[in-house]
């Protein structure tokens, strides 16, 4: 009988997650079970974005809720709230309570995001560590990204009250630091995928030593994006104790080489699924041992590399062309020599890449190489490529014809060229062009 009833429950949900407040509501009147079911989607992850009002007098109204109508089971419904659409006005402002009230009166609280929230301040922090009489032990994903009003003690006082956390991300949060990452690792034992990318000085070997020593087996997720100051020995010990990473980002890292990659990627073959590895000073090319590497990956899904790596040298130098009226060389497979047969020969060895990111594409780069790589790319695998990105900067030749991506030489990279592969490829990899600011 409890079976039936879960699976009838299990589709009403998925129903209402489709209907606004106002059907909801409606829905709610039918029966006592629909009622449990409405007040269960409202409650689960509350919604902020409401008609008639802002979303900061709706995150008030739901403070004031939680503090005084809402009773017991209501408020032990509520497991994710998202304030990262909420911003103060010139004249409303929330409540440094804000952040006790809803960690005091949220039982079940499992998710957290304060991403881009200016609100979140030290104050708030610290009335949060003064009231909590012992720790929240539910809470397993927080969320501060771009945090710009929190120092390296409030965020280590915060974190000692959430011991349970799983999931971590500190992109770009002003608290980051090597202490206050040390200390995270530390208390939560269970964490299995931290983000401090985008810390730049901040942090430094001490913090990805810290984070391989207490990591160790349950670590799945690191994010070290644009971590300007460690290093292949960080890298290394990290391998040495990580060996279960699913999800690697160790992209716009300078000082990292192609020997701690190699070494990263031996110990996780087995496992992961995804590498970002773009814009790396230190790779001016991938080593044939780091690309055999890459094949042996049995499970990686997605790849995000700089084209620096993978294009023949005749391919890469053709920038030289300037904003000159003269075209790059057609390119055919047969014609193009044995560097760049070499490298459309590994692609084909992909058994499960779906998605590939492709940065920093030089001015005039040759689009029948692209384009053959692409569809090339896991044609002997199990699953060939479905989706890629393509991030290049603006050229000189896009101010002077015009416009982004109005290039009209034959063999360029533009969106006209794009749209082209995508109208006459219909089950090759979707390509989709993007503009990178600078």
């Amino acid at each position: 009988m409890n079976l039936p009833m879960q699976r009838y429950n299990f589709v009403l949900s998925c129903i209402f997650n489709y209907l606004n407040r106002r059907d909801l509501c409606v829905c709610s009147l039918v029966s006592k079970n629909w009622c449990q079911n409405v007040k269960k989607n409202i409650w689960n992850r509350p919604n902020f974005i409401t008609e008639g009002a802002t979303s900061l007098q709706a995150f008030q109204k739901f403070l004031e809720i939680l503090g005084t109508v809402a009773n017991d089971q209501t408020r032990s419904l509520v497991q994710i709230i998202d304030v990262s659409q909420i911003q103060e006005s010139l004249y409303e402002t929330i409540d440094e309570n804000w952040l006790s009230i809803i960690i005091q009166r949220c039982p079940n609280l499992r998710s957290l995001i304060i991403r881009d929230a200016s609100f979140l301040t030290t104050m708030s922090i610290r009335k949060l560590c003064s009231s909590l009489r012992q720790p929240h032990g539910f809470l397993e994903h927080l969320d501060l990204s771009n945090s710009k009003n929190i120092t390296e003690t409030t965020l280590k006082s915060l974190i000692q009250n959430f011991p349970e956390l799983a999931q971590i991300t500190l992109d770009n949060c002003s608290g980051v630091s090597d202490g206050s990452v040390s200390q995270i690792i530390y208390y939560c034992h269970d964490l299995h995928t931290i983000n401090i990318a985008n810390s730049r000085s901040c942090v430094t070997d001490t913090s990805i030593f810290a984070i391989a020593k207490f990591g160790k087996q349950k670590l799945r997720r690191v994010n070290f994006q644009s971590l300007q100051k460690i290093s292949d020995n960080s890298i290394i010990a990290l391998s040495n104790y990580c060996k279960n990473l699913v999800s690697i980002n160790i992209s716009n890292c300078s000082l990292i080489t192609c020997k701690a990659l190699e070494i990263l990627l031996t110990a996780n073959k087995n496992n992961l699924e995804e590498l970002f590895i773009h814009n790396m000073k230190s790779i001016l090319i991938l080593e044939s041992s780091i690309a055999e590497l890459l094949i042996r990956c049995i499970n990686l899904k997605t790849l995000s590399i700089s084209l620096g790596y993978i294009i023949p040298t005749s391919f890469a130098n053709l920038s030289s062309f300037g904003s000159s009226s003269k075209s790059p060389p057609p390119y055919t497979s047969k014609s193009s020599g044995n560097d760049a047969q070499l490298i459309l020969d590994q692609f084909e060895q992909f058994q499960n890449l779906q998605v590939l990111l492709i940065h920093n594409v030089p001015e005039h780069t040759s689009t029948d190489f692209l384009w053959d790589l692409f569809e090339r790319c896991g044609r002997y695998g199990n699953c060939s490529l479905k989706d890629v990105k393509i991030y290049r900067k603006s050229y000189e030749s896009d101010f002077i014809l015009g416009g982004y991506a109005k290039v009209k030489q034959n063999g360029e990279i533009n969106q006209e060229s794009v749209n082209n592969f995508n109208k006459n490829h219909l089950n090759g990899p979707k390509i989709k062009l993007l503009l990178l600011e600078g």
